[in-house]
């Protein structure tokens, strides 16, 4: 990967300021970003969660007997399918996000394997699809703002002032 130019770092930073000041939102698709080709997968979130209920439930069929044991395993789905499942679907949004955050290359590799979208908290139909989508461009248009780095802002205009004799 080539090194990035010093614009896409400013924008990369902004994006990050963005996603601490909560201004910017992420949302995923899990199909996508939830397999073993994803760089943000978890092969263990994804086993344990099903593996042992369902080892549970096998131990209970052979010692209790087999209704006890699938009654046990139904149960165990249910409470998978409603409630497990959101846990492990914020844990891949925030797996996502410190991702995001660790380096450029790392945001830009994300980026191009698909599953973002990145959207503005203030308006949710205001967004960029990856990998289609440019998100540096969507960046600049809604967070320019934040690109402006206030430690060089205050030496520029301590420059200037310094050169005009003020």
């Amino acid at each position: 990967m080539k090194k990035p130019s010093k614009a896409d770092l400013l924008i990369y930073k902004a994006l990050n300021k963005a996603l601490v000041q909560d201004m910017l939102r992420i949302y995923l698709d899990t199909s996508k970003l939830n397999r073993p080709t994803s760089p943000v997968y978890n092969p263990w979130e994804n086993l344990l969660p099903l593996l042992i209920p369902l080892l549970v439930g096998l131990v209970l069929i052979i010692t209790v007997g087999a209704f006890f044991g699938l009654a046990f395993i139904v149960g165990m789905v249910l409470i998978y399918t409603y409630y497990i499942k959101r846990i492990l679907d914020r844990r891949l949004l925030e797996r996502t996000k410190n991702y995001i955050a660790e380096s450029f290359g790392q945001c830009q590799n994300l980026w191009e394997y698909g599953g973002i979208v990145l959207a503005t908290a203030t308006n949710k139909k205001i967004g960029c699809i990856s990998p289609a989508g440019d998100w540096k461009e969507f960046i600049v248009q809604n967070f320019a703002d934040l690109m402006v780095d206030k430690k060089e802002t205050t030496e520029e205009t301590e420059n200037d002032q310094s050169s005009t004799g003020n």
